[in-house]
């Protein structure tokens, strides 16, 4: 892999983390600290998603800054009970992956993509995109393929929206000394065909990686990210299914990193970003701009946000570029 690509990616990991995310008085939403058990396993750039009333985490980076081998990658599929959450579960396991998603629709678990490392530790890298797609059935407990993405992909984000998965973002590494070719393209799978097939979707009028991909207001958002020319960025494109077309969003508040390995996710009618300078956005139907409605003590990046209904958010895992990674489990009420 060139130097170039090595350094792009570590950007995505860091070290230890202390203590949870204290929020000001002032803001609109409030952080409590949870009786959730902290994850199993510290990582960055994992999959994570709700299915009916538990919180299902895969895979993700676990080692240290700088350091991509076979055995810092997660590879099991943890599930933690969130009406009864004694104790995390390992339901299944998989390939090891990082940088890949995990979403959640109709009772079932969609894992897509993300990047392996064929390297022993202290060896050069030699990371691969892949391209493989998986259904978990909680009730059967295994997976089932399902057809691959057209190409590899890993360092992108994915979201549903009646009944269709739309995958966006990303690069393919191959390995080696290989330049990391960023992809022009974005695609979409119905999972009410009988024998769904990934198609692809008008040409985004971007290149991006590292950004997040959420589903709001019948549209899709594709939020900040790594450009493959320029750095990072707070640009919001938004994708509308039915004119078929691109339109460019409010941009996120703040400096162009804080675009990078942000979570998004909607909720109770408003869609939620929060970012790596430790803000949480709102945006609104209809809205022309994002509103800062609190802001994290100890922000962190490449960690999901999820929501365990309309007034609460679920924050999980990630990093701090401060302090390091951080493996609790909080709950930011909105008010």
């Amino acid at each position: 892999m060139s130097r170039r690509t090595t350094r792009l990616l570590t950007l995505t990991a860091t070290f230890v983390l202390l203590g949870w995310p204290i929020m000001h008085a002032e803001d609109q939403i409030t952080a409590k600290k949870s009786s959730y058990p902290p994850i199993p396993e510290n990582v960055t750039s994992f999959g994570a998603a709700i299915c009916g009333d538990a919180l299902y985490v895969y895979g993700g980076h676990a080692g240290e800054a700088h350091s991509y081998s076979d055995r810092e990658q997660g590879r099991t599929l943890w599930r933690l009970k969130l009406d009864q959450p004694s104790q995390w579960e390992k339901v299944a396991s998989g390939p090891p992956r990082q940088g890949l998603a995990l979403v959640a629709h109709g009772g079932k678990l969609y894992r897509i993509g993300g990047f392996c490392a064929q390297n022993k530790k202290g060896e050069p890298h030699d990371l691969h995109s892949q391209a493989d797609v998986a259904c978990f059935d909680p009730a059967a407990g295994k997976w089932t393929e399902l057809p691959p993405l057209p190409e590899p992909r890993s360092s992108f984000d994915a979201a549903v929206l009646d009944g269709k998965i739309y995958v966006i973002g990303g690069w393919k590494l191959a390995g080696g000394d290989d330049e990391a070719t960023w992809h022009k393209t974005a695609y979409v799978l119905d999972l009410g065909q009988a024998q769904p097939t990934w198609r692809e979707l008008p040409r985004p009028p971007f290149v991006r990686r590292a950004l997040a991909v959420a589903a709001f207001d019948g549209k899709i958002y594709a939020i900040g990210g790594m450009q493959q020319r320029g750095g990072p960025t707070t640009r919001v494109d938004i994708y509308d299914p039915a004119s078929r077309k691109w339109s460019q969003g409010p941009s996120l508040h703040g400096e162009p990193m804080n675009g990078f390995g942000a979570s998004a996710f909607a909720a109770g009618g408003h869609l939620f970003v929060t970012t790596m300078d430790g803000s949480v956005q709102q945006l609104g139907p209809g809205a022309t701009a994002w509103k800062t409605i609190g802001k994290l003590e100890r922000p962190r990046f490449f960690h999901r946000m999820l929501p365990r209904d309309d007034h609460r958010l679920l924050m999980i895992g990630g990093a701090s570029m401060r302090s390091g990674k951080y493996d609790r489990i909080d709950i930011l009420e909105i008010r």
